[in-house]
């Protein structure tokens, strides 16, 4: 039997559209930052070496290939006291607080096989809180404006986060000279357990959801309906190539900065300008997206960006100044997650019609799936073609020029092809339209 909630209203509150934003705070915060720190933390400890960093950190990545889907059909079709998505999400923070601990305090000096059981616990938990979080606010929204400000605005407090995430260890290193690396992330990790207070009354103003459960796993229907459903298998791979060129940028963003800007000294910062840009962007992607629909801003974005790739092609940012400008500007387009999440839940009830089931924590597991293979595809290609053009870090300046074309055209090829599936996904949705759902999308 369901659990009873009441009914939503029509339009999202401010005070519900603040709560649900905040409660992204913990996996926001043990995103991008903990996969920049963590990797040289435990190197930098000399028991396991730089390789099986390296192919834990792979093994980790195909571990949620496999569970992240079990995730989300656990959370769709299992029933529990207190909402679909709440109990899941408070489940994770406890092994989520406790092994962040425990990995900024002994993981340099732990072995490869306690390291790679408590990294597969410790991601499950990021997954099975990310999931439930992110399947919470499809189940609140209306209207495709209802998704763009829900999903906008967790966007615009994932980039506030992701700033304070990324200063806490700068600040560290300015207050205490000589701090350690394991100072510094634990500096970083102290910001988590600030999000966890804060995320947990959050969780308490954002209304309960009902699910109904079912028995089993449901594999084969499950890959049936979304096998048969175009409009949700363009929308996936439409979230690779985003994803995938956002991980060529980050990639080799740091290069790019040495070799090319010759501002090796300054790529931190640079770097850290990029993500200001983006939360300055992402309020006016939000509103933009409400007002003019998320597939046309989606493909505004990765042509201003690709446009500004290719312009450094023909005049290179010079200096400090024009380099932090550029990066301030490179960063208004890390915004694709605000579109793919809120057009996810825009086909969700559509899906949802055709299974006759909601199956939205499933869908978003699939989506952030697409997520992490497009940046490790990414990382994978962009250090490919680096070797092929026989790019050496050390002497970065003598393959300056072919570093320069990977870091633009790379990103700027997959928004392209992105682009192309993103008409196509339109026409998709407009054959497989609901007559009923024509006509309330015609009334907004």
């Amino acid at each position: 039997m369901a659990n009873t909630a009441p009914e939503p209203v029509e339009t999202l509150r401010p005070r519900t559209v603040a709560a649900y934003a905040a409660t992204a705070g913990p996996t926001v915060i043990l995103g991008l930052p903990f996969s920049v720190y963590l990797p040289p933390y435990i190197a930098e400890g000399g028991v396991i070496s730089v390789a099986l960093v390296g192919l834990l950190f792979s093994l980790t990545t195909i571990w949620d290939g496999v569970v992240d889907p079990l995730i989300g059909t656990m959370v769709d079709r299992v029933r529990t006291g207190l909402g679909a998505h709440r109990r899941w999400m408070l489940l994770a923070l406890v092994p989520l607080a406790s092994l962040l601990l425990a990995l900024v305090t002994i993981g340099d000096r732990l072995p490869f096989a306690a390291l790679f059981l408590m990294m597969v616990l410790f991601y499950s938990s990021y997954s099975l809180y990310e999931v439930a979080q992110l399947s919470w606010g499809s189940a609140l929204v209306r209207t495709p404006r209802d998704s763009a400000l829900l999903y906008g605005m967790r966007d615009w407090f994932a980039k506030i986060a992701l700033i304070l995430a990324f200063a806490a260890p700068a600040a560290a290193q300015l207050l205490v000279p000589g701090v350690s690396l394991q100072g510094r992330i634990m500096a970083y990790a102290s910001l988590f357990m600030l999000m966890v207070p804060i995320a947990l009354y959050a969780i308490r103003q954002v209304p309960l959801r009902a699910v109904v459960a079912e028995p089993g796993i449901g594999w084969r229907s499950e890959l049936r309906a979304s096998l048969s459903f175009p409009p949700l298998m363009l929308l996936l791979g439409v979230q690779f190539l985003n994803s995938f060129a956002f991980g060529s940028l980050t990639s080799l963003f740091v290069f790019f900065a040495a070799a090319v800007l010759d501002l090796d000294a300054q790529s931190a910062l640079l770097l850290f300008a990029s993500f200001i840009g983006g939360a300055i962007a992402s309020p006016i992607w939000t509103m933009a997206a409400r007002r003019f629909g998320k597939p046309p801003m989606m493909m505004a974005m990765g042509l201003l960006i690709s446009s500004l790739l290719v312009a450094t092609l023909l005049q290179q940012p010079q200096g400090i100044v024009q380099a932090t400008g550029f990066s301030l500007m490179l960063g208004t387009g890390f915004v694709g997650l605000l579109f793919t999440y809120s057009m996810l839940a825009d086909i969700i009830p559509r899906d949802a019609a055709r299974c006759g089931r909601n199956r939205s924590a499933f869908l978003f597991a699939l989506l952030n799936l697409m997520q992490k293979f497009g940046v490790a595809a990414a990382i994978a290609v962009s250090y490919l073609l680096l070797d092929l053009v026989g790019f050496d870090p050390k002497n970065g300046a003598a393959a300056a020029r072919e570093l320069h074309l990977v870091f633009a055209l790379q990103p700027t090829t997959s928004w392209i092809v992105m682009i192309g599936l993103l008409i196509l996904m339109r026409r998709a949705l407009a054959r497989d339209a609901d007559p009923a759902l024509a006509i309330a999308a015609a009334r907004q």
